[in-house]
């Protein structure tokens, strides 16, 4: 009796020691594991930040094609980047990286192009990026950005904001479409030349509230560009139907030339 008992404690003790002695192991690979993990996210930051820290302020571009490229390498290192502080705390050091250019970025990607084109016939390209239409419409492509080289530099001539956007027409003429609920609303047309926009006409709805009631205002102007939330003495006041057969005049007079954005994740 007294021998199976010695027996049965110095078994027990040794399957206590075995178990000490694996837990010990395990502790000492999930420690490596995890010091491996670090040390791949520390890479992986440093990596990260080496390459966005190489990107310029807009004025320090002096040609389209590397302005591209650093659009290409910023989308990419955005897509996969596990730290979103890390990254946007070192772009926003750069002056083209907008809310308009995150915007396209975080929810346009797939559709995020660009084209380089003589919009004024002076005999030098702009840029315009933007988010492309379908194929058989591509005339219906939003362009969000544009961008000329004055004295070798790149410099911008718009940016859209929230619920605004432009698109291309013939001539140097570019449509500028305005959507702010509940109001206003419109289209104005500005012709481009040597990186300026000259505003040549539009049209625009607002209301306004006075004597207990809500008041429509369809107007038109020739003179002077829409100011929101404003009614302006430079626009000219008119009926519904005349605002809507208008706006019908004015998308055939500017047509629209077709043309494909290059899209950026295509390449």
């Amino acid at each position: 009796m007294r021998k199976q008992v010695l027996f049965i404690i110095i078994a027990t003790f040794m399957l206590c020691a075995c178990a000490k002695e694996n837990n010990t192991v395990a502790e000492d690979v999930s420690v490596e594991e995890g010091s491996t993990a670090n040390i791949e996210d520390v890479a992986s930051e440093e990596g990260l930040e080496t390459s966005i820290t190489s990107t310029k302020n807009l004025s320090e571009y002096t040609s389209y094609d590397e302005f591209i490229e650093d659009i290409k390498r910023i989308m990419d290192i955005y897509e996969k980047s596990p730290d979103y502080d890390l990254f946007s705390d070192r772009v926003e050091l750069k002056d083209w990286f907008t809310y308009s250019m995150i915007t396209s970025i975080e929810y346009a990607a797939d559709e995020f192009g660009y084209i380089q084109e003589d919009i004024d016939g002076d005999g030098g390209d702009e840029l315009l990026l933007g988010t492309t239409g379908a194929e058989e419409k591509s005339e219906d492509s939003d362009i969000t950005h544009m961008y000329t080289i004055k004295e070798g530099k790149i410099v911008p001539v718009f940016e859209s904001e929230y619920r605004e956007y432009y698109q291309l027409c013939e001539d140097g003429v570019v449509a500028y479409y305005f959507n702010f609920p509940p109001m206003p609303f419109g289209v104005e047309y500005y012709k481009y030349n040597a990186g300026n926009l000259e505003f040549m006409e539009g049209i625009h709805y607002e209301f306004e509230f006075a004597d207990d009631e809500f008041h429509d205002h369809y107007c038109y102007s020739d003179n002077a560009p829409y100011v929101p939330y404003t009614v302006s003495q430079n626009n000219r006041e008119i009926t519904e139907k005349e605002y809507d057969k208008l706006s019908e005049e004015l998308e055939h007079k500017y047509n629209k030339p077709k043309f494909q954005l290059h899209l950026f994740k295509e390449e």
